[in-house]
């Protein structure tokens, strides 16, 4: 269960999103480390099937709920399925995200609903799902993996910034309201991150860090070394923010809090920088989609 202060053994939760990249990192981690008892989520069962086989391995136990995370009866029945399963809920981790590269005028109204159904809206009715739990309870924690794009918006990554800026405003102000209720939340805001996601999400491959990342050249370790990192990283650096208690905002990857600083000490020169970006790192949209 989760301590009034950090974590202790297992502990029940929730992660989204959890067929690859942060949220599978973070489901094997917390099965490691505290033989977390989980519901795991994600579109796809065959890699949710993987990930549920290994967590089993690594000590944890896992219940998979197959559907898309703003599906409202699939928010209900990862609920259930924790409450009725594992008897409780102490952690609820919104990790399954959705982007639309592209010009503004290459993107519709309907693009803008969609990624927001997936970004924001199924964060906040996961939250709203798991608070009486939390307040009957007495504690409670609530990862929202949010992005450096949700404190900084650049062209061509409109529509998920906005987004996410969302997501962090929500978390910030849900951390200092539900702070006397000992419940939780960690704002996670990453650079880039190496994972599927970017590929899921059909963004350009002189954007996609974890394509350049596999590059046996000094690009490839530039990218490894300085300018990404990894999921298990990634989910290294949640759980040591879990570990120690309380409400926090994380800002990773070099990059990633270099661009936040100096977004809020002199905003115009990221605004000049954002300006100046080549078309060919702004639009990806016109990328053929797959079969």
């Amino acid at each position: 269960m989760a301590s009034k202060r950090g974590l202790s053994g297992q502990f029940k939760g929730i992660i989204t999103g959890a067929s690859s990249g942060i949220g599978k990192a973070m489901a094997l981690d917390l099965a490691k480390k505290y033989q977390a008892r989980l519901v795991l989520n994600a579109r796809s069962e065959a890699q949710l099937d993987e990930t549920c086989k290994a967590v089993e391995e690594a000590g944890g136990k896992a219940v998979k709920v197959v559907g898309d995370v703003s599906d409202k009866a699939v928010i209900e029945a990862m609920v259930n399925s924790c409450m009725e399963t594992f008897g409780g809920i102490d952690v609820l981790v919104n990790n399954a995200g959705l982007a639309k590269p592209g010009k503004i005028m290459n993107i519709t109204v309907e693009d803008w609903e969609r990624v927001f159904a997936v970004n924001f809206f199924a964060p906040l009715r996961l939250t709203y799902a798991v608070l009486p739990h939390f307040v009957k309870a007495g504690r409670g924690k609530i990862v929202n993996i949010s992005s450096v794009a949700g404190k900084i918006s650049f062209p061509g990554s409109v529509c998920y910034a906005a987004s996410k800026f969302a997501l962090t405003g929500m978390s910030e102000g849900m951390a200092a309201e539900l702070a006397s209720q000992n419940i939780d939340i960690i704002t996670v805001c990453p650079g880039w991150v190496r994972t599927e996601f970017f590929e899921k999400n059909q963004v350009s491959e002189l954007k996609n860090p974890t394509s350049i990342g596999r590059k046996n050249n000094l690009q490839g370790f530039i990218m490894r070394s300085f300018l990404s990192i990894s999921s298990q990283e990634c989910s290294s650096d949640i759980i040591k923010a879990l570990e120690k208690g309380g409400s926090s905002e994380i800002v990773l990857t070099h990059p990633g809090k270099i661009f936040e600083r100096l977004a809020g000490i002199c905003p115009p020169a990221v605004f000049a920088m954002a300006k100046r970006l080549p078309s060919e790192l702004v639009d990806s949209s016109e990328k053929p989609e797959k079969n």
